[in-house]
């Protein structure tokens, strides 16, 4: 079936913008009130995520399996909210219903069967992606936090110990439940590799509610919870080049799990780290770089301040702008993460330096965000 009258018509529906996703919400929790314990009280990112991920099955809907890796990673991501297998039927039935109200005369029955013929074929490469990962790993975790430093008045590094082994590749992030806000869910980047003790090390920036309640609220002996760890921002170490590590705020948290992955190899490339602040609270954990440096012949770093000239701590500008003035990078891979406009900034000047985009893999921090990671080798 080529589903061309159902992409016509979702893009008909869509046209009634946020009015969709909330009849659709409301129609579900109607249909089982228990659903809404599942979402935060706070359903705006919630509507803008369903429509994202609907629309992009619809232009598949002829050929689902071309993007089967990217519903397996929804069906993973459901699964910290309790998502099961009947789930999915009673949201098919909300779509459907939803559809149909906004269509108006354009609603026949074969649009009908389309659509369901459609959510059928979504919902099972969706709940066999849960039934996979099932096989691999707890729905979540919980977490004790075991130490909890404020390094800035704005910024905190929690360790802590999860109550099982949690397996992810240096450089990804996992979502993370605090209990001042219930089901709303913030990612952020593990800063170690993995260990054998089950700790990992979380940086964060009061940035938004949960990052908040990290920040100050959360003490030694609390408890969260992580869900699944995700993202592309990880090492690749059989490029045979040279690495340029550049890092702002926070963004430091994965750049540091990376950097002590090549630690680990055999024979670990020349390593270039750049960090960038505007302040010299920014730079929280800069020492740990230096005493890094002075172990490792291999590695150099560098600072940058864009709002206080300390010549001593180090260089003034923006970190891309320092990054310019080192000129050519021909022989590195470039790793990049931080506050969106330090990672566009720097990304330009990388490709000004003759990077293509396969030479860089990056990860934006935003407020409230799930990273999303725009380059890969």
């Amino acid at each position: 079936m080529s589903f061309t009258r159902l992409r016509d018509n979702f893009e008909l529906v869509a046209k009634y913008g946020d009015s969709v996703p909330l009849y659709l919400f409301s129609d579900l929790f109607l249909r089982v009130p228990g659903y809404r314990e599942m979402f935060p009280v706070n359903m705006r990112n919630q509507r803008d995520r369903l429509m994202g991920a609907l629309g992009f099955a619809v232009e598949h809907a002829g050929g689902l399996h071309e993007i089967t890796p990217y519903l397996h990673h929804l069906a993973r991501s459901h699964r910290k909210l309790g998502v099961a297998n009947e789930h999915y039927v009673q949201w098919s039935a909300s779509v459907v219903s939803t559809m149909q109200r906004f269509s108006g005369n354009a609603w026949d029955d074969g649009l009908d069967r389309e659509w369901r013929e459609f959510l059928g074929a979504l919902s099972r490469v969706l709940v066999d992606g849960a039934e996979q990962d099932a096989t691999k790993r707890p729905a979540r975790w919980s977490a004790e936090v075991i130490s909890h430093e404020r390094r800035a008045v704005d910024t905190a590094v929690l360790r802590l110990l999860v109550d099982a082994p949690f397996a992810y590749v240096p450089g990804q992030s996992a979502p993370v439940e605090v209990p001042q806000w219930p089901n709303q869910w913030r990612y952020y980047s593990m800063a170690n590799v993995p260990r054998q003790d089950n700790t990992i090390e979380f940086h964060v920036k009061a940035d938004g509610a949960v990052s908040r309640s990290l920040v100050c609220d959360i003490q030694e002996g609390d408890t969260i919870r992580l869900g699944a760890p995700v993202g592309t921002l990880t090492l690749n170490p059989d490029t045979g080049r040279n690495i340029l590590l550049v890092a702002g705020g926070t963004g430091f948290a994965p750049i540091k799990a990376i950097l002590e992955h090549v630690t680990r190899l055999p024979v670990p490339p020349w390593v270039s780290v750049f960090v960038g602040a505007r302040e010299p609270d920014g730079l929280y954990d800069f020492e740990t770089l230096r005493t890094w440096a002075a172990k490792y012949s291999w590695l150099s770093v560098r600072a940058a301040l864009s709002e206080t000239h300390d010549q001593d701590l180090a260089a003034s500008g923006t970190v891309s702008e320092v990054i310019a003035g080192y000129g050519r990078w021909d022989a590195y891979d470039a790793y990049v993460c931080g506050p969106p406009a330090m990672v566009d900034g720097t990304v330009e000047v990388l490709r000004g330096n003759g990077f293509s985009d396969n030479r860089i893999r990056l990860e934006r921090f935003a407020s409230e965000a799930v990273p999303s990671q725009r380059f890969a080798v």
